[in-house]
C-alpha cells in the first residue's frame, strides 16, 4: 500500500493513493457510520467516539443532551465528505493509482483528519490496544491481522495529512 500527501502551490491538497489503498478506504465510511448509528454510551467503541464529559452522570447526561447530536453531525459529516472526496472520479477507479484533490477553505482536509481520527479510535478500541508500542507485538498470524494494518496505514495517512497541512 501507497501514499502520499502533498500540498499544492492553491493550498489544495492532493492525496496519492494505489488502488489497493483506496479500495480500502472506499469501504470504511459505511463501517463508521454502522458504529456511529448505535446510540448505547455504555458500547465501548461508542464510548471511545463520545467520550464523557464529566464524572457526575447528571451532569454528563445534560452534555449529552445539550450537544450530542450536533457531535454526531458532525462525525457522520466527516463521513460524508470523505466519501465524496473519494468518489469524485468514478473513472479514475479503473487507473493504477488515484488522486483525491482536497481544498482548503471548504474543510475537506479537517474532515479527513476528523474521519481518520475516528475510524483509528473505532478500530483500536475493537482490537483492544490501550497502550503505544502495539506495533512491535505485531504476528501476521494473529486472527485480526487485516485490522492492525489498516489501523497502522491509518496513522500513516493521519501523520501525513498532518505534516503536510504544516508544511512539511
Amino acid at each position: 500500500m501507497s501514499l502520499s500527501v502533498r500540498r499544492e502551490r492553491n493550498g489544495a491538497f492532493t492525496i496519492t493513493l494505489d488502488r489497493e489503498s483506496a479500495e480500502v478506504l472506499r469501504d470504511l465510511p459505511l463501517k463508521l457510520r454502522a458504529v456511529l448509528s448505535r446510540t448505547d454510551v455504555r458500547d465501548k467503541v461508542v464510548s471511545r467516539l463520545f467520550p464523557k464529559a464529566h464524572d457526575d452522570p447528571k451532569l454528563d447526561a445534560e452534555y449529552r443532551k445539550l450537544l450530542g447530536d450536533e457531535l454526531l453531525q458532525r462525525k457522520l459529516e466527516s463521513v460524508r465528505v470523505f466519501e465524496e472526496s473519494l468518489e469524485r472520479e468514478p473513472a479514475a477507479w479503473q487507473q493504477a493509482g488515484r488522486k483525491v484533490k482536497l481544498s482548503v477553505p471548504s474543510g475537506e482536509l479537517e474532515s479527513w483528519l476528523g474521519f481518520v481520527n475516528d475510524m483509528r479510535l473505532v478500530l483500536g478500541t475493537e482490537l483492544d490496544i490501550t497502550q503505544d508500542g502495539w506495533e512491535e507485538d505485531f504476528d501476521p498470524n494473529h486472527p485480526q491481522a487485516d485490522d492492525f494494518v489498516l489501523l497502522h496505514y491509518l496513522g500513516w495517512l493521519q501523520e501525513s495529512l498532518l505534516r503536510a497541512m504544516a508544511g512539511g
